[in-house]
């Protein structure tokens, strides 16, 4: 723990304490900021087994005494963090057009390859007027549906569009840097987005520290992003979690007899602040939910709630207790860690691998002639282990053909996970068993036994590799070993 309180944890904590003194800023700020900002980026992957039907997103506000400089905040965050998730960024989303106009795009370009359906709100959601700032009733309205899990987004567009529209719009998570001045307008317009954001008033940039870091935490992001997408994990609680967590759950009631109900409604949701914190966290590290993820969450959630109460100017004295109430408990809970895993929700050879309607990068599984159309814009019709790219005198230009890894006489099913965009020799030696892959995607030519190189993979293309094991045990049997090396050498179009 830090002299501010904050338990920083994973590689996002990593990166923070290394990443922010360069960019003269406040370590646990960027902690915060880089938190909101992944929990969206793996939102549409995965879940927490305490609140299945909520997203995982962290929504924050990071208030300052004057006029925030948001521009680098966001630019730090994109520089460090767009590479392991890719994560469209909406600015000043105000009302409820221009948070359809930003749901319109995203799914337009999640249908075309070029992004992913979730995005991240930034800037402000306020508007000013005589009355000081103000958000608009109907964002306000979606913005509280979002939180809570029920994908209720305006849409708009040309009618093929409305026609193809999928049942759930992209998911959005939000990380707003806003002034003191705007901040108020939580108050005085009684909104109930309130209490389903952490606010947290921005510190003074410390000292310039020169720890040394060995990056290896843009490793572990890489690693973790691809993870969520290929397992789809719902994660679980250890037994010593489980209970700190109750601790934090039980503690809800005791804010309501001292605070005014809008304060006493956003202290009822730090359990659920924590859980999905926690969740990033563990997420992060590819693991399920430990008691070192809920302490660091905690101590986030309990300098959200001090700020909360100095920026509404609350009564010290009705927060401080409870405060320490939970501290007490919370750091004192006698049980063992116990052990759990992550539950998966595409369990080990079973035909019934994911839940329905849900897919790589999408709300909506991918399958047939969708999920070839995605694969064939990823790769522009280059087939990924030759790289020809076949002209046609055509209209068509180019073309590829959608190869099947799992074969679908094998009961493989039509999903971009047991897909490659192959030329037409490619598609035939690889369903001929004269090539294979090895587990980190490299080609085998069975025939001479040689190994080749990896084949090209784009970095939404997450390929399953129990798929792959069962073409080349069809084909190559048990003798080929995989080969290990980091995901993050793959060669990325």
């Amino acid at each position: 723990m830090t002299d501010d309180g904050i338990i920083y944890r994973g590689p996002l904590g990593e990166m923070a304490q290394a990443e922010a003194g360069a960019a003269g800023m406040d370590p646990a700020d960027l902690y915060v900021a880089a938190i909101s900002w992944w929990s969206t980026a793996v939102a549409p992957a995965v879940s927490v087994s305490s609140w299945p039907a909520a997203p995982l997103t962290v929504w924050t506000s990071l208030v300052s005494s004057d006029v925030p400089d948001s521009e680098s905040l966001r630019h730090l965050l994109h520089r460090l963090l767009s590479g392991p998730g890719p994560l469209a960024v909406h600015h000043d989303v105000t009302d409820q057009k221009l948070l359809s106009a930003a749901s319109h795009a995203t799914r337009r370009a999640d249908n075309a390859g070029d992004g992913a359906p979730t995005f991240l709100l930034t800037g402000s959601p306020f508007t000013s007027g005589r009355g000081g700032s103000r958000i608009s009733s109907s964002l306000e309205g979606h913005l509280r549906q979002a939180w809570d899990g029920r994908h209720a987004l305006p849409t708009r567009g040309i009618g093929r569009y409305r026609a193809a529209r999928r049942p759930n719009p992209p998911h959005f998570g939000s990380l707003w840097d806003l002034s003191a001045s705007e901040w108020r307008g939580f108050l005085s317009t009684d909104a109930a987005t309130y209490s389903r954001v952490l606010h947290f008033a921005r510190r003074s940039a410390p000292v310039l520290r020169t720890d040394s870091t060995s990056g290896g935490w843009r490793h572990e992001l890489a690693a973790a992003y691809g993870w969520a997408f290929n397992t789809r994990p719902i994660l679980t609680y250890t037994t010593r979690a489980a209970q700190q967590w109750q601790v934090v759950r039980e503690a809800e009631c005791i804010w309501d007899a001292p605070l005014p109900e809008q304060h006493a409604d956003f202290y009822r949701r730090i359990g659920d602040h924590v859980s999905r914190i926690a969740g990033t966290l563990a997420a992060t590290e590819r693991a399920a939910v430990h008691s070192a993820h809920i302490e660091s969450a905690w101590s986030l959630a309990r300098r959200a709630v001090l700020d909360t109460a100095h920026l509404a100017a609350m009564d010290r004295s009705m927060v401080d207790p409870v405060v320490k109430h939970l501290d007490d408990r919370l750091f004192n809970v006698s049980v063992p860690e116990g052990e759990a895993s992550p539950i998966h929700a595409n369990g080990p050879e079973s035909e019934q691998w994911r839940p329905p309607g849900r897919g790589t990068h999408g709300s909506q599984l991918q399958t047939g002639s969708s999920a070839v159309r995605k694969l064939k814009q990823w790769y522009q019709d280059r087939c990924q282990m030759c790289a020809t790219v076949l002209a046609l005198p055509s209209p068509r230009h180019r073309y590829s053909e959608a190869a099947h890894i799992r074969a679908r006489e094998d009961n493989g099913p039509d999903i971009v996970e047991n897909l490659l965009c192959l030329c037409p020799t490619c598609h035939v030696l690889f369903d001929a068993g004269a090539r294979v892959l090895t587990d980190d995607l490299t080609i085998v030519d069975t025939v001479t036994g040689q190994h080749g190189k990896r084949i090209a993979l784009h970095r939404w293309h997450f390929i399953d590799s129990r798929y792959v094991r069962h073409h080349r045990q069809r084909w190559a049997g048990n003798g080929l070993q995989p080969l290990a090396s980091a995901p993050s050498a793959q060669p990325k179009l």
